[in-house]
């Protein structure tokens, strides 16, 4: 027979391996969001760009059904589970991210429609932008992968992520000063803003992800 604390950690690996899928999908949606940007840069075709932002939409869909499917188990865990507010706290901040992503690609959308061109600098920008966030991402997820196996690298990874958001600050301070030096149009200047402020929260709310992992693991940081 089951201990009451071998099923609290029988449940416990069992929501972190679901919330480990949202996020697998979250990223896949912010790898589309990344090739996205890539071609608009690129001066796409207004076209190809809403193709893909009709993959996102339905990478959302996705993340959204996860999120349900992870807030569900937790409720019906209930009371056994010690510190449930915190993996509601978990799964909000996984589908916040792909909330963040769509908004994001809404508003490349519209700025392709604008036929708007960016300076060399800012185009170079906003790349390093978005690999930064993606970096600052899949050592987030690398934490949340310790979790589930009690690994020592928990704590470096967290470490690891902390750093990385750091670095998209500072890449995103120089691109938001090239976009308003920038002679666009007030609408596009704006919209441009906005995508770049998106972007970069998507690094906070991943740094907020392994907070709350530090929160419930005790590690070593």
């Amino acid at each position: 027979m089951s201990l009451p604390r071998d099923r609290e950690e029988d449940f416990r690996i069992a929501i972190l391996n679901l919330i480990q899928d949202q996020v697998r999908v979250v990223l896949d949606g912010y790898r589309l969001l990344l090739d996205m940007l890539e071609h608009f840069l690129k001066g796409e075709q207004t076209n190809v760009i809403e193709e893909f932002y009709q993959k996102i939409l339905k990478n959302d869909e996705k993340a959204k059904e996860l999120n349900r499917l992870v807030e569900r188990e937790i409720s019906r865990v209930g009371a056994i589970l010690t510190a449930r507010e915190n993996f509601v706290r978990l799964t909000l901040e996984v589908d916040r991210i792909a909330d963040i992503t769509e908004g994001a690609a809404f508003r490349i959308v519209n700025l392709s429609r604008m036929k708007t061109k960016l300076g060399k600098d800012t185009c170079k920008l906003f790349l390093v932008l978005g690999e930064a966030v993606l970096a600052t991402l899949n050592s987030m997820r690398q934490a949340l992968l310790a979790t589930t196996m009690n690994s020592a690298s928990l704590g470096e990874k967290i470490a690891e992520t902390e750093m990385n958001e750091k670095k998209t600050d500072e890449v995103y301070r120089q691109l938001d000063l090239e976009i308003l030096k920038s002679n666009m149009q007030i609408a596009q200047l704006l919209l441009c803003r906005e995508v770049a402020e998106m972007i970069e929260d998507i690094s906070d709310h991943a740094e907020r992800i392994t907070d709350i992992l530090r929160t419930l693991t005790i590690v070593p940081v």
